[in-house]
Protein backbone atom coordinates (compact mmCIF):
# COMPACT_ATOMS: atom_id res chain seq x y z
CA UNK A 1 0.00 0.00 0.00
CA UNK A 2 2.98 2.37 0.66
CA UNK A 3 4.62 1.43 -2.25
CA UNK A 4 1.68 2.37 -4.33
CA UNK A 5 1.10 6.12 -2.28
CA UNK A 6 4.85 6.85 -3.60
CA UNK A 7 4.80 6.11 -7.06
CA UNK A 8 3.91 9.47 -7.94
CA UNK A 9 3.12 12.56 -6.25
CA UNK A 10 3.11 15.14 -8.84
CA UNK A 11 4.26 16.25 -12.39
CA UNK A 12 7.17 18.40 -12.25
CA UNK A 13 8.91 19.27 -15.80
CA UNK A 14 12.52 19.79 -15.46
CA UNK A 15 14.80 21.36 -18.38
CA UNK A 16 14.32 23.73 -21.11
CA UNK A 17 9.84 24.39 -20.99
CA UNK A 18 9.89 27.23 -22.97
CA UNK A 19 12.39 28.30 -25.71
CA UNK A 20 11.49 30.68 -28.88
CA UNK A 21 14.81 31.55 -30.50
CA UNK A 22 13.39 34.82 -32.65
CA UNK A 23 12.61 36.40 -29.11
CA UNK A 24 16.09 35.27 -27.39
CA UNK A 25 19.51 36.41 -27.13
CA UNK A 26 20.79 32.70 -27.18
CA UNK A 27 23.89 31.43 -26.09
CA UNK A 28 24.88 29.49 -22.79
CA UNK A 29 23.77 29.82 -19.28
CA UNK A 30 26.28 29.03 -16.30
CA UNK A 31 24.88 28.18 -13.12
CA UNK A 32 25.81 26.01 -9.99
CA UNK A 33 23.63 23.65 -9.67
CA UNK A 34 25.10 20.94 -6.76
CA UNK A 35 27.46 19.17 -6.59
CA UNK A 36 28.46 20.74 -10.11
CA UNK A 37 28.62 23.82 -12.05
CA UNK A 38 26.95 23.35 -15.33
CA UNK A 39 27.08 25.03 -18.38
CA UNK A 40 24.04 24.30 -20.92
CA UNK A 41 22.67 25.21 -24.03
CA UNK A 42 19.14 26.82 -24.59
CA UNK A 43 17.63 23.27 -25.15
CA UNK A 44 19.19 22.41 -21.66
CA UNK A 45 21.79 20.02 -23.57
CA UNK A 46 25.19 19.72 -21.19
CA UNK A 47 27.96 21.51 -22.95
CA UNK A 48 30.53 21.53 -19.99
CA UNK A 49 30.61 21.04 -15.82
CA UNK A 50 32.79 21.15 -13.06
CA UNK A 51 33.01 19.36 -10.34
CA UNK A 52 32.45 22.50 -7.47
CA UNK A 53 30.26 22.75 -4.71
CA UNK A 54 30.09 26.45 -5.84
CA UNK A 55 27.29 29.16 -4.45
CA UNK A 56 28.76 31.68 -7.69
CA UNK A 57 29.81 30.38 -10.94
CA UNK A 58 30.97 32.48 -14.06
CA UNK A 59 32.61 31.57 -16.69
CA UNK A 60 35.78 34.20 -17.49
CA UNK A 61 37.23 35.44 -21.02
CA UNK A 62 40.02 32.34 -21.34
CA UNK A 63 37.14 29.96 -20.54
CA UNK A 64 38.03 29.74 -17.05
CA UNK A 65 35.22 29.07 -14.61
CA UNK A 66 35.80 31.57 -11.19
CA UNK A 67 33.82 30.69 -8.36
CA UNK A 68 32.80 31.24 -4.51
CA UNK A 69 33.14 27.49 -2.85
CA UNK A 70 30.35 26.65 -1.17
CA UNK A 71 31.50 25.93 2.15
CA UNK A 72 30.26 26.72 5.25
CA UNK A 73 33.61 26.50 7.30
CA UNK A 74 35.83 27.95 4.61
CA UNK A 75 34.61 30.20 2.02
CA UNK A 76 37.42 30.75 -0.66
CA UNK A 77 37.44 31.80 -3.87
CA UNK A 78 38.47 28.79 -6.69
CA UNK A 79 39.23 29.43 -10.47
CA UNK A 80 39.31 25.97 -12.48
CA UNK A 81 39.81 25.43 -16.78
CA UNK A 82 37.49 24.50 -18.54
CA UNK A 83 38.51 21.11 -18.24
CA UNK A 84 38.26 21.29 -14.18
CA UNK A 85 41.62 22.24 -13.06
CA UNK A 86 42.18 24.00 -10.04
CA UNK A 87 44.61 26.77 -11.30
CA UNK A 88 43.99 29.46 -8.22
CA UNK A 89 42.26 29.93 -4.63
CA UNK A 90 42.28 32.40 -2.46
CA UNK A 91 41.22 31.89 1.67
CA UNK A 92 40.88 34.95 3.17
CA UNK A 93 43.36 35.39 6.41
CA UNK A 94 41.66 34.71 9.56
CA UNK A 95 38.67 32.42 11.78
CA UNK A 96 37.11 29.63 9.24
CA UNK A 97 33.79 31.43 9.64
CA UNK A 98 35.00 35.13 8.65
CA UNK A 99 35.66 33.66 4.97
CA UNK A 100 34.84 34.84 1.65
CA UNK A 101 31.20 34.58 0.92
CA UNK A 102 28.48 35.34 -2.06
CA UNK A 103 29.93 36.71 -4.13
CA UNK A 104 33.54 37.49 -6.62
CA UNK A 105 33.99 39.12 -9.66
CA UNK A 106 37.81 39.03 -11.65
CA UNK A 107 39.20 43.08 -12.59
CA UNK A 108 40.02 44.55 -15.84
CA UNK A 109 43.56 44.48 -14.27
CA UNK A 110 43.73 40.63 -13.13
CA UNK A 111 42.94 41.50 -10.02
CA UNK A 112 39.96 39.87 -7.75
CA UNK A 113 37.66 41.55 -5.92
CA UNK A 114 35.50 39.48 -3.51
CA UNK A 115 33.26 39.42 -0.21
CA UNK A 116 34.47 38.33 3.59
CA UNK A 117 32.42 38.49 6.50
CA UNK A 118 33.80 40.70 9.30
CA UNK A 119 33.43 40.64 12.90
CA UNK A 120 32.59 43.69 14.13
CA UNK A 121 34.82 45.36 16.95
CA UNK A 122 34.26 45.74 20.63
CA UNK A 123 34.81 49.52 19.84
CA UNK A 124 31.85 49.51 17.69
CA UNK A 125 29.56 47.04 19.43
CA UNK A 126 29.58 49.34 22.26
CA UNK A 127 27.65 52.32 20.64
CA UNK A 128 24.75 49.65 19.43
CA UNK A 129 21.55 50.80 21.43
CA UNK A 130 20.15 47.60 21.06
CA UNK A 131 20.62 45.33 24.14
CA UNK A 132 19.79 42.51 21.92
CA UNK A 133 22.59 43.12 19.49
CA UNK A 134 25.36 44.17 21.60
CA UNK A 135 25.66 41.05 24.36
CA UNK A 136 25.48 38.61 20.57
CA UNK A 137 28.04 36.23 21.03
CA UNK A 138 29.64 38.00 17.46
CA UNK A 139 28.08 40.36 15.44
CA UNK A 140 29.21 40.31 11.70
CA UNK A 141 29.77 43.12 8.92
CA UNK A 142 31.41 42.29 5.50
CA UNK A 143 34.94 43.57 4.44
CA UNK A 144 35.60 43.53 0.45
CA UNK A 145 39.02 43.14 -0.53
CA UNK A 146 41.14 43.21 -3.79
CA UNK A 147 43.66 40.78 -4.16
CA UNK A 148 46.47 40.37 -6.98
CA UNK A 149 47.19 37.12 -8.33
CA UNK A 150 49.77 36.74 -6.15
CA UNK A 151 46.96 37.00 -3.20
CA UNK A 152 48.49 40.44 -1.71
CA UNK A 153 45.43 42.38 -0.54
CA UNK A 154 45.67 45.85 -2.10
CA UNK A 155 42.28 47.03 -1.02
CA UNK A 156 40.03 46.62 1.66
CA UNK A 157 36.96 47.88 2.94
CA UNK A 158 35.04 47.57 6.61
CA UNK A 159 31.64 48.19 6.31
CA UNK A 160 31.41 49.36 9.69
CA UNK A 161 33.43 51.77 9.64
CA UNK A 162 31.27 53.96 7.21
CA UNK A 163 27.93 52.60 8.35
CA UNK A 164 25.90 53.65 11.65
CA UNK A 165 25.84 50.59 13.65
CA UNK A 166 22.59 51.50 14.78
CA UNK A 167 20.98 50.90 11.30
CA UNK A 168 19.63 47.54 10.90
CA UNK A 169 16.84 45.21 10.08
CA UNK A 170 14.52 44.48 13.56
CA UNK A 171 13.32 40.97 12.71
CA UNK A 172 17.38 39.39 11.11
CA UNK A 173 19.69 37.09 12.99
CA UNK A 174 21.39 39.88 15.52
CA UNK A 175 24.59 38.30 14.76
CA UNK A 176 24.20 38.73 10.92
CA UNK A 177 23.87 42.86 10.83
CA UNK A 178 24.63 43.83 6.92
CA UNK A 179 24.85 40.16 4.98
CA UNK A 180 26.24 41.63 1.50
CA UNK A 181 25.23 39.49 -1.32
CA UNK A 182 26.36 41.41 -4.18
CA UNK A 183 29.60 43.17 -5.62
CA UNK A 184 30.52 44.94 -8.45
CA UNK A 185 33.68 46.71 -10.15
CA UNK A 186 31.21 49.82 -12.06
CA UNK A 187 31.84 49.93 -15.62
CA UNK A 188 32.67 52.62 -17.93
CA UNK A 189 29.36 54.37 -17.68
CA UNK A 190 27.48 57.76 -19.25
CA UNK A 191 27.23 59.47 -16.07
CA UNK A 192 30.90 59.67 -15.19
CA UNK A 193 31.24 60.41 -18.97
CA UNK A 194 28.69 64.00 -18.15
CA UNK A 195 30.91 64.86 -15.29
CA UNK A 196 29.17 63.01 -12.22
CA UNK A 197 32.18 62.05 -10.07
CA UNK A 198 30.03 59.32 -8.17
CA UNK A 199 29.79 57.04 -10.80
CA UNK A 200 33.38 56.48 -11.33
CA UNK A 201 34.70 53.10 -13.25
CA UNK A 202 36.09 50.81 -10.81
CA UNK A 203 34.20 52.32 -7.85
CA UNK A 204 32.09 50.25 -5.92
CA UNK A 205 28.27 48.93 -5.84
CA UNK A 206 27.35 46.88 -2.85
CA UNK A 207 24.18 45.06 -1.88
CA UNK A 208 23.45 44.47 2.10
CA UNK A 209 20.42 42.71 2.17
CA UNK A 210 19.51 42.68 5.65
CA UNK A 211 20.08 46.68 5.46
CA UNK A 212 17.76 46.89 2.03
CA UNK A 213 19.69 49.54 0.05
CA UNK A 214 22.29 49.82 -2.32
CA UNK A 215 25.31 51.95 -2.01
CA UNK A 216 28.24 53.17 -3.97
CA UNK A 217 31.91 53.68 -2.55
CA UNK A 218 34.17 55.75 -3.70
CA UNK A 219 37.57 53.55 -4.58
CA UNK A 220 39.88 56.03 -3.48
CA UNK A 221 38.40 58.14 -0.85
CA UNK A 222 36.09 54.82 0.22
CA UNK A 223 33.33 56.99 1.39
CA UNK A 224 29.56 55.85 0.77
CA UNK A 225 29.12 58.79 -2.54
CA UNK A 226 25.62 57.66 -3.73
CA UNK A 227 22.49 55.05 -2.04
CA UNK A 228 19.19 53.89 -3.07
CA UNK A 229 16.75 52.21 -0.93
CA UNK A 230 13.64 52.43 -3.52
CA UNK A 231 9.82 53.39 -3.50
CA UNK A 232 8.41 50.68 -5.53
CA UNK A 233 6.35 48.38 -3.25
CA UNK A 234 7.88 50.43 -0.14
CA UNK A 235 11.27 50.22 -1.09
CA UNK A 236 13.77 47.12 -1.27
CA UNK A 237 13.79 43.83 0.47
CA UNK A 238 16.10 41.46 0.59
CA UNK A 239 17.56 42.49 -2.79
CA UNK A 240 20.01 40.51 -4.39
CA UNK A 241 22.60 41.22 -8.17
CA UNK A 242 22.03 45.09 -8.45
CA UNK A 243 24.56 46.22 -11.17
CA UNK A 244 24.88 49.01 -13.63
CA UNK A 245 24.11 48.20 -17.18
CA UNK A 246 27.80 48.06 -19.47
CA UNK A 247 27.75 50.29 -22.23
CA UNK A 248 26.42 49.01 -25.57
CA UNK A 249 23.59 47.66 -23.65
CA UNK A 250 20.08 48.36 -24.00
CA UNK A 251 19.52 50.38 -20.37
CA UNK A 252 23.04 51.56 -20.24
CA UNK A 253 24.33 52.79 -17.18
CA UNK A 254 21.05 52.28 -15.74
CA UNK A 255 20.97 49.79 -12.16
CA UNK A 256 18.97 46.61 -12.18
CA UNK A 257 18.08 44.71 -9.32
CA UNK A 258 16.00 41.16 -8.16
CA UNK A 259 14.20 43.19 -5.30
CA UNK A 260 12.90 39.56 -3.48
CA UNK A 261 10.46 40.59 -1.20
CA UNK A 262 11.96 38.88 1.76
CA UNK A 263 13.22 40.71 5.64
CA UNK A 264 13.92 43.92 5.87
CA UNK A 265 9.96 44.02 4.89
CA UNK A 266 9.03 47.37 3.98
CA UNK A 267 4.89 46.61 2.99
CA UNK A 268 2.38 44.71 2.88
CA UNK A 269 2.43 44.79 -1.30
CA UNK A 270 5.91 43.28 -1.24
CA UNK A 271 5.26 40.34 1.24
CA UNK A 272 5.70 37.33 -0.83
CA UNK A 273 6.25 39.36 -4.34
CA UNK A 274 9.38 39.49 -6.10
CA UNK A 275 10.43 42.50 -8.56
CA UNK A 276 12.99 43.42 -11.21
CA UNK A 277 13.64 47.22 -11.56
CA UNK A 278 15.48 49.10 -13.73
CA UNK A 279 16.55 52.66 -12.40
CA UNK A 280 18.18 55.39 -13.73
CA UNK A 281 20.31 56.17 -11.04
CA UNK A 282 20.87 60.10 -11.08
CA UNK A 283 16.91 60.93 -11.33
CA UNK A 284 16.15 57.41 -8.98
CA UNK A 285 13.53 56.98 -11.27
CA UNK A 286 11.78 53.53 -11.91
CA UNK A 287 12.93 53.18 -15.86
CA UNK A 288 11.63 49.54 -16.39
CA UNK A 289 10.06 46.48 -13.94
CA UNK A 290 8.66 43.03 -14.43
CA UNK A 291 6.58 41.42 -11.95
CA UNK A 292 4.25 38.71 -11.41
CA UNK A 293 2.23 39.13 -8.34
CA UNK A 294 2.43 35.96 -6.66
CA UNK A 295 3.68 33.60 -9.91
CA UNK A 296 6.86 35.34 -9.31
CA UNK A 297 8.75 35.17 -5.83
CA UNK A 298 12.11 34.34 -4.36
CA UNK A 299 12.75 35.22 -0.70
CA UNK A 300 16.07 34.58 -1.01
CA UNK A 301 19.38 34.58 -3.37
CA UNK A 302 18.70 34.79 -7.10
CA UNK A 303 19.84 37.32 -9.74
CA UNK A 304 19.35 39.18 -13.03
CA UNK A 305 21.16 40.02 -16.13
CA UNK A 306 20.19 42.22 -18.71
CA UNK A 307 20.72 40.69 -22.27
CA UNK A 308 22.13 42.41 -25.50
CA UNK A 309 18.94 42.27 -26.98
CA UNK A 310 16.97 44.19 -24.06
CA UNK A 311 15.70 41.03 -22.52
CA UNK A 312 16.65 39.83 -18.93
CA UNK A 313 17.38 36.87 -17.58
CA UNK A 314 16.09 36.06 -13.93
CA UNK A 315 17.20 33.00 -11.79
CA UNK A 316 14.18 32.86 -9.84
CA UNK A 317 16.30 30.61 -7.07
CA UNK A 318 12.92 29.96 -4.82
CA UNK A 319 11.06 28.22 -7.47
CA UNK A 320 13.99 26.90 -8.55
CA UNK A 321 13.65 28.23 -12.55
CA UNK A 322 15.90 30.36 -14.73
CA UNK A 323 14.19 32.18 -17.47
CA UNK A 324 14.16 35.01 -19.92
CA UNK A 325 11.71 37.83 -20.45
CA UNK A 326 11.33 40.52 -23.31
CA UNK A 327 11.16 44.29 -22.05
CA UNK A 328 6.90 43.31 -22.40
CA UNK A 329 7.23 40.58 -19.76
CA UNK A 330 6.71 38.00 -22.06
CA UNK A 331 8.66 34.55 -21.07
CA UNK A 332 10.24 33.40 -24.12
CA UNK A 333 13.04 31.00 -22.42
CA UNK A 334 11.87 29.03 -19.37
CA UNK A 335 14.60 26.23 -17.64
CA UNK A 336 13.31 24.30 -14.57
CA UNK A 337 16.10 23.53 -12.34
CA UNK A 338 15.89 20.12 -10.29
CA UNK A 339 14.33 20.95 -7.05
CA UNK A 340 17.16 19.27 -4.80
CA UNK A 341 19.93 21.24 -6.60
CA UNK A 342 18.72 24.62 -6.15
CA UNK A 343 20.34 27.55 -7.92
CA UNK A 344 21.57 30.72 -6.33
CA UNK A 345 22.58 32.88 -9.68
CA UNK A 346 22.49 32.08 -13.34
CA UNK A 347 24.59 33.65 -16.32
CA UNK A 348 24.54 34.06 -19.90
CA UNK A 349 27.32 34.00 -22.60
CA UNK A 350 27.09 34.59 -26.40
CA UNK A 351 28.33 31.19 -28.71
CA UNK A 352 31.53 33.35 -29.29
CA UNK A 353 32.64 34.66 -25.42
CA UNK A 354 35.92 32.80 -25.41
CA UNK A 355 37.90 30.29 -27.51
CA UNK A 356 36.72 27.32 -26.22
CA UNK A 357 33.15 28.38 -27.01
CA UNK A 358 34.06 29.40 -30.23
CA UNK A 359 35.88 25.91 -30.99
CA UNK A 360 32.59 24.05 -30.61
CA UNK A 361 29.66 23.83 -33.78
CA UNK A 362 26.93 26.13 -32.68
CA UNK A 363 24.54 24.08 -31.46
CA UNK A 364 20.75 23.60 -32.50
CA UNK A 365 17.71 25.93 -31.54
CA UNK A 366 15.29 23.91 -31.26
CA UNK A 367 11.92 25.62 -30.84
CA UNK A 368 10.38 24.20 -27.65
CA UNK A 369 6.60 24.87 -27.27
CA UNK A 370 4.70 24.11 -23.82
CA UNK A 371 1.31 22.77 -23.48
CA UNK A 372 -1.72 25.45 -24.89
CA UNK A 373 -3.00 25.77 -21.66
CA UNK A 374 0.26 27.46 -20.57
CA UNK A 375 0.49 31.25 -20.74
CA UNK A 376 4.25 32.63 -22.19
CA UNK A 377 2.27 35.77 -23.35
CA UNK A 378 2.35 39.38 -21.82
CA UNK A 379 -1.23 39.49 -19.43
CA UNK A 380 -2.65 42.51 -17.28
CA UNK A 381 -0.96 42.22 -14.00
CA UNK A 382 -2.18 44.77 -11.23
CA UNK A 383 0.48 46.12 -9.88
CA UNK A 384 1.80 46.90 -6.56
CA UNK A 385 1.29 50.99 -6.75
CA UNK A 386 -2.07 49.96 -7.89
CA UNK A 387 -2.87 48.38 -4.93
CA UNK A 388 -1.96 50.62 -2.64
CA UNK A 389 -3.25 53.79 -4.73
Amino acid sequence: MLARWLKVITVYPIGTTIYDPDKCYSGYTVFPARPKAVLIDMNGNVVNEWDVRAGRAKLLKNGNLIVKKADRQRGAVQEFTWDGRLVWEYEPPGPAHLGAHHDVQRLDNGNTLLLCKDAVPEEYREKMRDPRRRSATEVRADLVLEVTPDKEVVWEWHMYEHIDVNRYCDICNPGDWTHVNTVQALPENRHYDAGDKRFKPGNILLSPRNLGFIFIVDKDTREIVWEYSGTYAGGLAGQHEPHMIEKGMPGEGNIIIFDNGAPPMRSLAHTGNSYILEIDPITEKLVWKYEDRRKFFSPFTSSVQRLPNGNALICESGTPRIFEVTREGETVWEYAVEKYNGVARAYRYPYDYCPQLRALRKPKEKRVVPPPHVVTTPRRVISAEEIFE
